[in-house]
C-alpha cells in the first residue's frame, strides 16, 4: 500500500474529477438507449421510494437537508440526507450505490454489474466513492477510512483526508 504526500492528494483529486466526468459522459450517452427502467428519487422532508423490475431507488431527507438517487438501466440506488446534509446514489447498469450523510455532502457512484460504492459520514463537508465493474468501495468518518477493492474504485472523503484508488490489481491509499 502506497501512502503519499501532498503530491497524491492532488492526484487523487485529479482521478477523482476525472472519474466524475467520466460517469457523467456515461449517463448521458446513455440516458435514451437503456433498455432497463431509468428511476429518479429526490426528496427534502419526505421518503421518496420507486421499484420498477429489478430497478429501485429511495430519498429520504429531513427539512434541512436534501437527497437524490438515480438508477440508469437495472440497479439500486439509495440516500438518506440529515441535518443539513445532501446525499446522492447513482447506480449505472447494474451497480449498487447508497449514501447516507449528516451535515456534509457525500456522492456515491456505482457503475456496472456487481459493482458496489457505499458511503456514511457525519461531518464532512465533502466526500466521494466510486466504483466500477467489479469493483467494492466505501467511505466513512475517520475510524472507517476509505476501502477500495475489486475492480476500479476510488474513494475521497475531505473531513478525514482519507482516500483510496484501486486500479483493480493495485490500490493506492491516503492514511
Amino acid at each position: 500500500m502506497y501512502r503519499g504526500g501532498k503530491r497524491t492528494v492532488r492526484v487523487l483529486l485529479g482521478i477523482s474529477t476525472a472519474s466524475v466526468a467520466a460517469v457523467g459522459s456515461i449517463a448521458v450517452l446513455a440516458g435514451g438507449t437503456a433498455s432497463a427502467a431509468t428511476l429518479d428519487c429526490s426528496a427534502r422532508s419526505q421518503d421518496q421510494t420507486t421499484v420498477i423490475g429489478a430497478s429501485a431507488c429511495r430519498a429520504v431527507a429531513d427539512d434541512t437537508s436534501n437527497a437524490i438517487s438515480r438508477v440508469y438501466g437495472d440497479g439500486v440506488a439509495a440516500a438518506d440526507s440529515r441535518d443539513g446534509g445532501f446525499a446522492a446514489g447513482i447506480s449505472l447498469f447494474g451497480g449498487v450505490s447508497a449514501a447516507e450523510s449528516r451535515a456534509g455532502a457525500l456522492a456515491s457512484i456505482a457503475v456496472g454489474p456487481d459493482s458496489l460504492a457505499l458511503g456514511r459520514t457525519d461531518s464532512a463537508p465533502l466526500a466521494l466513492v466510486i466504483s466500477g465493474p467489479g469493483g467494492r468501495a466505501a467511505v466513512g468518518d475517520a475510524s472507517v477510512g476509505a476501502i477500495c477493492a475489486g475492480g476500479p474504485s476510488l474513494v475521497f472523503n475531505v473531513a478525514t483526508g482519507q482516500g483510496c484508488v484501486s486500479d483493480g490489481a493495485r490500490v493506492w491509499s491516503l492514511p
